[in-house]
C-alpha cells in the first residue's frame, strides 16, 4: 500500500537492517512491507488498532509485552495502553525506547546489564542485528 508518513530515521535505519521480525520469546517488530500470510506487517496490524480505536495520530512499530508506537505529530516513541490507546510511556529515540522498553524486560533472561549507559556500547540496531533477525516477518 502507498502511504505518506514522516518516520524517525532510527525507526526506518532498523527496517532497513532487518525488515522487522521477532525478537526475545513474545516480540515482533512489525514490518513496513508485506510478507508471507503469518507475518505481521505494519499495514495489517495498523488498521486492526486504527479499527479498534487508536487515535490516527499513532503508528505501531512494536507488538509483544506492550504496544509501541511512533506519535506522528513529533516522532516520540511510545507505550500505549491496550484498548484505551492512551500513551503510559514515551521515550525520546529508538535507543531510549529499546534500553527501557525491551531491554529492562529481557535483561535477566540474556544476562544483560539493566543499561547501556556506559556498559557495553550496543544500541538498539546493533543488538537486534546481534540476535540475527532476518527480516522473518516482512521485508524491506
Amino acid at each position: 500500500r502507498l502511504r505518506c508518513l514522516t518516520l524517525p530515521h532510527d525507526l526506518l535505519l532498523l527496517w532497513e537492517h532487518t525488515g522487522g521480525g521477532d525478537i526475545f520469546e513474545t516480540e515482533t517488530l512489525v514490518g513496513p512491507a508485506p510478507g508471507p500470510k503469518w507475518a505481521d506487517c505494519f499495514d495489517d496490524i495498523n488498521e486492526w488498532h486504527k479499527q479498534s480505536g487508536m487515535p490516527s495520530s499513532f503508528v505501531i512499530f512494536h507488538i509483544g509485552h506492550c504496544l509501541s508506537a511512533i506519535r506522528l505529530s513529533d516522532g516520540r516513541y511510545t507505550i500505549l495502553e491496550e484498548g484505551s490507546y492512551r500513551v503510559l510511556r514515551e521515550y525520546k529515540d529508538l535507543d531510549d525506547w529499546y534500553e527501557h522498553a525491551l531491554r529492562d524486560e529481557y535483561a535477566k533472561t540474556y544476562g544483560l546489564s539493566t543499561t547501556t549507559a556506559n556498559t557495553d556500547n550496543v544500541t538498539s540496531i546493533s543488538f537486534i542485528k546481534m540476535l540475527g533477525i532476518q527480516g522473518s516477518a516482512c521485508g524491506w
